[in-house]
Formats: C-alpha cells, sequence, structure tokens
C-alpha cells in the first residue's frame, strides 16, 4: 500500500538530511586535502658521507656548463646546476661547488669533487674525506645562467 503524500515528502526529506549529513564531511576534507598553495617540497638540509675528487680536464662539457673559475662536482641525484656547500668534517673547511655532472662510480661516496674544490678542503692527498653537504638555495641569476651555459 502506498504512503501518503505527507508521509512521502518525510521520506524523502529524512533521504536528503542523510546524505547531506554525510557528504559535507568529505567536501570539507577535500578541500583541504587540495589547498590554493602546494606545500613545499622537504629537502634533506643536510647529507652527511664521503667525499672524493677527480680531475677535470679544461676543455670538458662539465667546465664548460659551469663556467672556468667556478668549483664543479657531480652527484647522482641532484638536479644538475644545483649549488651545494660541502664542509670536511675533519678541518672545518668549506667550498661552495655547482653540480655539473653524473657519475659517482663508488656507492660509499656522495660527491664526486673536482680538483680545486679538493685542493680548497684539503684533502687531495687523502683521496677522500668525510663531508657534510648543504644544499644552497639558487637565486634567478644564476639558474639562467646555469640554463644559457648548459646550451
Amino acid at each position: 500500500m502506498p504512503l501518503p503524500p505527507n508521509n512521502r515528502r518525510r521520506g524523502w526529506l529524512r533521504l536528503g538530511v542523510a546524505i547531506l549529513s554525510l557528504g559535507l564531511p568529505f567536501l570539507s576534507s577535500a578541500q583541504m586535502m587540495n589547498p590554493t598553495k602546494p606545500p613545499a617540497l622537504k629537502k634533506p638540509a643536510t647529507i652527511e658521507g664521503t667525499a672524493m675528487w677527480y680531475r677535470v680536464p679544461p676543455n670538458s662539457l662539465a667546465k664548460r656548463r659551469a663556467g672556468k673559475d667556478e668549483l664543479t662536482a657531480a652527484h647522482n641525484r641532484l638536479p644538475l646546476g644545483t649549488r651545494v656547500r660541502v664542509t670536511h668534517l675533519g678541518n672545518g673547511r668549506s667550498v661552495v661547488v655547482r653540480i655539473t655532472d653524473r657519475g659517482i662510480t663508488t656507492r660509499h661516496a656522495v660527491i664526486d669533487l673536482c680538483q680545486e674544490a679538493a685542493v680548497k678542503l684539503d684533502m687531495i692527498h687523502e683521496g677522500s674525506a668525510r663531508v657534510r653537504l648543504e644544499i644552497l638555495p639558487d637565486d634567478k641569476a644564476t639558474a639562467s645562467k646555469t640554463k644559457a651555459a648548459a646550451w
């Protein structure tokens, strides 16, 4: 037997209220999940490990990318053009290098430094040293120079 018209309205009203009460929390959480400004990616502030050094030929592509006087390094994961402060944990000396190459050949090394950087860190005779890497923020002028030099 069908319900009278007044009871039908109450049934639909109850159903609508139930749907809204269940759906509103999901809508508000969806809005919080997609904020207008994306959250900043967390990069490791420092990386510690072993640094090794290599000799960069003067006419190499890595040297041309960075410029004649800039210290360079190789890292397998950091983006090319990233500036990194390398601090020798044994003596406290530090240099700023630019990642211009890939190809760390040993598993235990975190970075390969150019010969000039190794001299400034006083690790040239040791061949390798314990270091701390700090990823530095890059200004737009330096980033545009890196892009132009890469071409």
